[in-house]
């Protein structure tokens, strides 16, 4: 009985480290879901700001270069790596005035990755540092990518990035 007990968990914990390897390994490829030779910069309006694993995501309004308005989300980190990059659940608010960049998906969703985000009140930036892409060999500067046909016209120079970062809330 012990034998069989110990065969039969073995497959099974086989099973599970089989299926959930997968798994890991689909949720973070990025190359096949955003468009890395595009950027959209320009201003934005928060219409909705969600916490929640796996990552916390941003939507916003802007217009495109026909003047039409269009709803866009991006993904950022994790609720987790937020904290400590001094984010927190109030810190996107409905109405919020944002220049953001970012790379869109591919196949012309309305969703992207890799956001820099500067509120337009308080000049305050959040967001990545302007590379992207899946890190070493493959991480592309954003900041050089030309801009997605359809949002030339609404393109909008984001202020230098000093590097500064808020402070963590565990350091608070």
């Amino acid at each position: 009985m012990t034998r069989k007990l110990t065969a039969h968990s073995f497959l099974t914990i086989l099973g599970f480290l089989a299926s959930s390897g997968s798994i890991i390994v689909a949720h973070h490829g990025t190359a096949g879901v955003y468009d890395f030779t595009h950027r959209i910069t320009t201003k934005a309006t928060v219409t909705k700001y969600v916490w929640s694993n796996p990552h916390v995501q941003i939507y916003f309004t802007l217009k495109n270069d026909k003047g039409e308005e269009q709803t866009w989300g991006v993904e950022t980190v994790s609720p987790g790596n937020a904290l400590g990059s001094g984010w927190t659940k109030n810190t996107f608010k409905f109405g919020d005035q944002l220049l953001v960049s970012f790379v869109p998906a591919k196949d012309d969703r309305f969703f992207g990755n890799c956001p820099q985000i500067v509120f337009v009140a308080d000049g305050k930036r959040l967001g990545g540092r302007g590379t992207c892409g899946g890190g070493g060999a493959e991480a592309v500067d954003m900041n050089t990518l030309p801009i997605k046909p359809g949002y030339t016209q609404v393109e909008v120079k984001m202020p230098k990035d000093d590097r500064k970062r808020p402070e963590s809330e565990q350091e608070r």
